[in-house]
């Protein structure tokens, strides 16, 4: 009895341990984003999800015309279940989630360094954590937009909160297959691999064989149409497998553990002469993307997107048999938008404060990144854009395509550059960060959309539109280029 009990209290003190970390995971969270974009700011985000929400419920009646309550629902969770697989590849950085996930400030998650805790309890805390703060940031207020409706709009709040059930299953099952997808991959490369083409022609069988619709089989979605409490325990038992699966499988190496390369600098740098000035910057950035592992998920972070948005307008039209066809420039305008997440990435290389003490400007860093981005983003979108014109039967865009996405993504990300530096993963948190981004780059994007869907039926016209348009991104994109230095110069590459 006395050693069943000890095991208890045991376990008992464990439980409230790891709550305790996770309580404290949270706090240094906030603070983190606090002290980087202010405490306002980092309250203006779920606000601005509110408000959003609360606009399209409000508009719910005249959207129902148009689209039955079934597809939203539908469309609704197809969004939250990739947000859920987009923040869940934690098993793919953990070892940098370790190291520095804030530049130089050492977070929690490096406590087994020095306490006697074991990391997977650890990791696992901040898993948790990581759902929670999502859940409180995002989930809550886009239905709490939806609930602060119901004297206008009728709806029941029971509907509500069971609509907030089941989105939330929806980001679990991403956010968890996400982490175990990720993990696979740094483990079992041939698994993850099987997994995805597994997945992929399931998908596509279900679709041109008409044998099943696939949406019937994501638990959350069969939970929202049907309300079986089967689909309810079908979905946990999923989110806790790959949770499970993944927190035991993922990789994370603590110190300061070294490996051994042969001298690249001098013969990288040679490859690189023709950027005058910068050659040697942009050498080590390229050594730097292909010693750490990075290329592969900066390509996936910039062409995943852009495929999801092919798949997704395919599942739209030919699945749910909405009148949708978006042509080949549309998706080069979108290529402009996707660029920022290359760029975000350029600048999680490694961290910049011993840049302080060396003889080198922020600009010259900051414009390494670009011409390092311009490289990896014109091979990148010239190969998508071929491959998908030749899938759309659509090779004869491909020439505006191409001047549509070259001067898109270079005035998108010059413009992130300019406003944000070498902080862009933080700094776009920022509301009016955020909110100057989104008035300096939507409003030309939007404009090439709707010129996109007009060019079938005016080429002409429409063309002519967006030669001119897109001449001005290029001439808007130098002058910015021209302000990164007058912005920057001089500011410290320390948060």
């Amino acid at each position: 009895m006395p050693r069943s009990e000890d095991r208890r209290s045991n376990q008992l003190n464990r439980i409230k341990r790891n709550l305790r970390i996770i309580r404290l995971m949270l706090s240094e969270e906030r603070r983190l984003n606090s002290a980087m974009i202010g405490k306002v700011q980092f309250l203006m985000f779920p606000m601005m999800i509110l408000f959003m929400s609360f606009v399209l419920a409000l508009s719910s009646k005249q959207l129902l015309r148009e689209m039955p309550m079934d597809k939203m629902y539908t469309i609704l969770h197809s969004i939250i279940l990739i947000y859920g697989i987009g923040v869940g590849g934690f098993a793919l950085f953990g070892e940098r989630i370790a190291q520095k996930r804030f530049g130089e400030v050492t977070m929690l998650l490096e406590t087994p360094t020095i306490q006697p805790i074991d990391f997977r309890s650890m990791f696992l805390n901040f898993y948790v954590k990581d759902i929670i703060y999502y859940i409180l940031y995002s989930i809550i207020p886009l239905t709490a937009g939806i609930g602060l409706t119901i004297p206008i709009t009728g709806f029941h709040l029971t509907s509500v909160l069971f609509l907030l059930l089941t989105i939330t299953l929806t980001f679990l099952i991403g956010i968890s297959f996400s982490f175990f997808l990720s993990s696979m991959y740094v483990r079992l490369r041939w698994l993850f691999g099987g997994i995805v083409l597994t997945l992929v022609g399931w998908v596509l069988y279900g679709h041109f064989a008409n044998a099943y619709d696939f949406t019937d089989y994501i638990p959350s979605i069969a939970l929202q149409r049907t309300g079986d409490p089967l689909s309810l325990l079908i979905a946990a038992v999923i989110i806790l497998v790959f949770s499970i699966v993944a927190v035991m499988t993922v990789k994370v190496k603590f110190g300061k553990a070294s490996k051994k390369f042969s001298e690249a600098m001098l013969t990288t740098a040679k490859k690189f002469a023709f950027v005058k000035g910068y050659s040697t910057f942009m050498a080590k950035d390229w050594i730097d993307l292909i010693r750490s592992k990075t290329l592969m998920p900066v390509i996936g972070a910039y062409i995943g997107p852009l495929a999801f948005l092919a798949v997704l307008f395919w599942f739209l039209g030919s699945v749910l048999q909405l009148p949708l066809h978006f042509n080949l420039i549309f998706y080069a305008a979108m290529i402009g938008f996707f660029g920022v997440s290359i760029y975000g990435w350029l600048n999680l290389l490694d961290t910049t404060g011993f840049y302080e003490v060396l003889p080198v400007d922020l600009t010259q860093i900051i414009r390494t990144k670009l011409l390092l981005f311009t490289i990896l983003a014109f091979a990148m979108s010239t190969v998508f854009l071929i491959v998908l014109g030749i899938m759309q039967s659509e090779l004869e865009q491909l020439w505006i395509a191409f001047i549509v996405a070259y001067s898109t993504t270079a005035y998108t990300v010059t413009s992130t550059a300019y406003l944000t530096g070498l902080r862009t993963n933080s700094y776009l948190f920022d509301p009016k960060i955020l909110g100057k981004f989104a008035a300096i780059v939507i409003p030309p994007l939007i404009v090439l959309t709707i010129l996109s869907l007009n060019y079938p039926n005016d080429q002409l016209i429409s063309a002519t539109v967006i030669l001119i348009i897109s001449g001005t991104l290029a001439l808007a994109t130098l002058l910015v280029y021209r302000r990164i230095e007058k912005k920057w110069k001089g500011e410290s590459f320390s948060f």
